[in-house]
């Protein structure tokens, strides 16, 4: 067999591989400690990221399994879990319909989304399925003397231009569209887009969820994700768990795709974040 034919055939292989990656997920878990919240309790976050219209079995019911399964006390959505077009709205309102059964569910926008000529109409039904949807507002979740503040960042367009475009994000911008969290609670920001982490801690977030760079499309190993959706290579955050300052960022490499429907080493995620009190620790 000659090389070109060895060659053909891996490189046929790969395009398999990436192309049926993205008929699985894996739940990935994390662990933040939490000041002050009591040493016996927990709480289970589940993170949903950049779905994009895409289902997991029969109106997503291996979806919806495996997030029972996870027995979270919130569901979080970073974002994305549409398309621009509107595709997929409705795939992602009736999962929210069936989740939003298990336990609060609060959903921040991302690019798609805000670009959807249907957006209004969108959240609206988002509404009615039992969502608490955050555009630029935020929402309380007690645990026993704990209080937890969940807020959702609708960042404009502009936030989302190519690297060479990219605009700055200042505190004082964060202050006036979501206000100013304060010093007793902990404070979780939903924003989409993770390259604003180090903006997001100076404002006070402690933990931020994120998605969007979609593990960086493909995977290597050691160097991590390949390509941002903003076209920078090998993104500074790309998926995973990341810290800076006091805070904390888990960014999902999310559930579906768009542009590039391949994954490389890159399986589709569901983030579960245990919040923790410090000595509960592993």
């Amino acid at each position: 067999m000659s090389m070109i034919v060895v060659c053909a055939v891996l490189f046929a292989g790969l395009l398999i591989y990436g192309y049926c990656s993205n008929f699985f997920f894996r739940a990935e878990h994390y662990t933040v400690p939490v000041s002050g919240l009591e040493q016996e309790r927990k709480v289970r976050i589940v993170m949903l990221a950049d779905l994009h219209g895409t289902v997991f079995g029969r109106d997503n019911e291996r979806l919806i399994r495996k997030i029972e399964n996870l027995c979270p006390d919130m569901i979080c959505i970073a974002g994305d879990m549409t398309v621009k077009d509107g595709r997929g709205s409705s795939a992602c309102i009736a999962l929210c319909r069936e989740i939003a059964r298990l336990c609060p569910v609060y959903y921040a926008m991302g690019n798609h989304e805000i670009r959807m000529k249907q957006y209004r109409d969108f959240c609206s039904e988002l509404k009615k399925a039992g969502v608490f949807v955050l555009d630029n507002e935020h929402a309380r979740f007690f645990v026993s003397k704990k209080q937890i503040v969940i807020y959702g960042w609708s960042a404009g367009e502009w936030y989302y231009h190519k690297c060479w475009q990219k605009r700055a994000l200042i505190v004082k911008e964060l202050d006036d569209q979501l206000g100013t969290p304060d010093k007793d609670s902990f404070h979780i920001l939903l924003a989409h887009n993770p390259e604003y982490f180090q903006t997001y801690c100076e404002w006070g977030a402690d933990l931020v969820l994120s998605g969007h760079v979609h593990g960086g499309i493909a995977r290597l190993p050691w160097a991590g994700g390949v390509i941002a959706p903003s076209l920078c290579l090998f993104p500074k955050y790309d998926a995973g768990k990341f810290r800076e300052r006091n805070g904390t960022m888990i960014l999902s490499r999310g559930l579906g795709t768009h542009h590039i429907r391949l994954r490389f080493f890159n399986v589709p995620e569901i983030s579960v974040i245990d919040l923790c009190g410090k000595s509960g620790l592993s």
